[in-house]
């Protein structure tokens, strides 16, 4: 009986002092994603996911995939501080995340689209004379990668449309793309993704300033009564505001 009890004591003992199987990098990854859909705890689920994200791309450093999600969250991050220093901290690591994304797998449409809203949201937060003319060209040659990559990526075409339509007339000269070409991508983008209220509202005051109210207020309209999940929620009620203001701009039809 002694014998019995020492035996299971023993094994007992080995299976609490065994180390407990290491997350694998998807499982890691699968973990951040997880919390990126908790908006309601939004800024520490996105804090605790970038750990994770770093966690798995120290264990996997030739992988894309986890400075991607790195890219993604630090965007996020960025968006939704209000602290100026603190919003180009975070965009210049994001910016840094996507860049070393394209080095290990240069065909990812979401890479460079990730390296070119980080490096907008940066250059956006500096001084205009510590921004070189270039880096237009520089955000479009990576909008363009992305959507040669995926001609339907809804948020490259939205930032695509946003910049040939938005950029100024003597920098235009800078950009391969022409201003006229603007409709089409934010089309595209909305067909991409119909519930995306930034690029819905983006194209209902592009309508409205190139005079077509009509069509501004079928896009704006839709964002009133558009519903969707966490974590896309968010960003419906953040969008409402502005679409109401649209609509009471418009004349009466």
């Amino acid at each position: 009986m002694r014998a019995a009890v020492a035996f299971i004591t023993w094994v007992v003992a080995i299976a609490a002092a065994s180390p407990l199987p290491a997350a694998t990098v998807p499982q890691l990854i699968e973990q951040g994603d997880r919390l990126q859909q908790d908006e309601e705890k939004f800024p520490q689920s996105f804090e605790q996911a970038l750990s994770l994200y770093r966690q798995a791309s120290g264990m996997q450093p030739g992988a894309a995939a986890p400075y991607i999600r790195i890219a993604e969250v630090c965007l996020a991050l960025g968006n939704g501080v209000k602290e100026k220093d603190k919003s180009l901290a975070w965009y210049r690591q994001g910016e840094q995340a996507a860049e070393e994304a394209i080095q290990h797998q240069e065909d990812s449409a979401d890479a460079h689209f990730l390296l070119a809203a980080n490096r907008g949201k940066v250059v956006n937060l500096l001084p205009f004379w510590k921004v070189s003319p270039t880096i237009l060209a520089d955000l479009e040659k990576h909008l363009q990668r992305a959507l040669a990559l995926d001609r339907s990526h809804a948020r490259a075409n939205h930032m695509m449309g946003m910049v040939l339509y938005r950029t100024p007339g003597p920098l235009r000269l800078l950009l391969t793309g022409k201003r006229d070409e603007a409709e089409g991508y934010l089309l595209r983008s909305v067909e991409s993704d119909p519930n995306s209220p930034a690029a819905r509202l983006d194209l209902a005051q592009f309508y409205k300033e190139t005079g077509r109210p009509a069509q501004a207020r079928t896009h704006a309209e839709a964002i009133l009564a558009s519903h969707d999940s966490p974590p896309r929620r968010a960003g419906i009620e953040k969008s409402r505001p502005a679409a109401e203001a649209l609509l009471k701009s418009l004349p009466t039809p």
